[in-house]
């Protein structure tokens, strides 16, 4: 099992935990080709948000509808590389990203110690 961090607008993050799916650029494709069915995907709401919640991949798949509001603006689909998961805990109140952990893409790699500070 690997441990990945999704990072993304609040706004989208909104969409993404009603429907439980996220999607990725073709930029992002090298690493959303290691992320398997059953690993852990910690949701990260870019701004002043933080860490919202966790689940689990349960596919993958490409669909180039558009779903985010940026999409929906520009008419086309900007992330076709989708990540379903199931929620499995939302946060109260946001939590903070530990330091060192990288959320400069939309999929991140999270190593074991990283995803334990998380979850504390």
């Amino acid at each position: 099992m690997q441990y990945w961090l999704l990072s993304g607008t609040p706004e989208n993050w909104e969409i993404a935990l009603e429907k439980g799916i996220w999607g990725v650029s073709e930029k992002a494709k090298g690493l959303w080709n290691k992320i398997r069915e059953g690993d852990v995907v910690v949701f990260y709401a870019t701004g002043k948000k933080g860490i919202l919640g966790y689940g689990r991949v349960v596919e993958k798949y490409r669909d180039e509808t558009p779903l985010w509001p940026r999409e929906k603006e520009e008419g086309r689909c900007l992330w076709p590389l989708k990540i379903k998961f199931k929620v499995e805990r939302i946060f109260k109140e946001p939590k903070p990203r530990p330091k060192d952990v990288f959320v400069a893409f939309a999929i991140n790699k999270l190593t074991q110690e990283k995803l334990n500070q998380i979850l504390k």
